[in-house]
């Protein structure tokens, strides 16, 4: 019977351990601040590429519309980049944002987080740029 109650109260330690660490990580530890100018803005690089990629609002939110815009500086690709939205080690269907380039240089479109049926809000932005090659940016989505 100790056994038992040891057993039940080492499983729900480890259960409550494991909430505030997934708790703890959720938002702000899934972003890389310190690769970013302002929240919202991250910077990557694809193939030796420098990516700017903003997303807005800030935090994205699941089941809204969100703007996004890719600096690519000095990109000479003929295509225009595009951003595929998805998480790891998890099957959410094809979401790709189409990017259209403005007279600024810099590549538009709208897109939308869908809400994960298991609840989990990390989610990753894979930036292709035809012929530069990938940058993949990882971040939490609010509710």
């Amino acid at each position: 019977m100790k056994r038992l109650i040891g057993g039940l109260f080492a499983a729900f330690a480890l259960l409550i351990g494991a909430t505030i660490y997934i708790s703890y990580r959720s938002w702000d530890g899934l972003v890389d601040h310190s690769h970013s100018e302002a929240a919202g803005v991250l910077r990557g690089v694809a193939g030796g590429q420098e990516v700017l990629l903003s997303i807005i609002p800030w935090p994205p939110g699941a089941m809204r519309e969100v703007d996004f815009t890719v600096s690519l500086p000095g990109y000479a690709g003929k295509a225009s980049p595009y951003v595929d939205l998805s998480m790891e080690g998890m099957e959410m269907g094809r979401n790709r944002v189409d990017l259209s380039r403005s007279a600024d240089g810099q590549y538009r479109g709208t897109g939308v987080f869908v809400r994960c049926p298991s609840g989990r809000h990390d989610w990753k932005a894979t930036v292709t740029a035809p012929g530069a090659g990938k940058a993949v940016f990882r971040f939490a989505v609010a509710d």
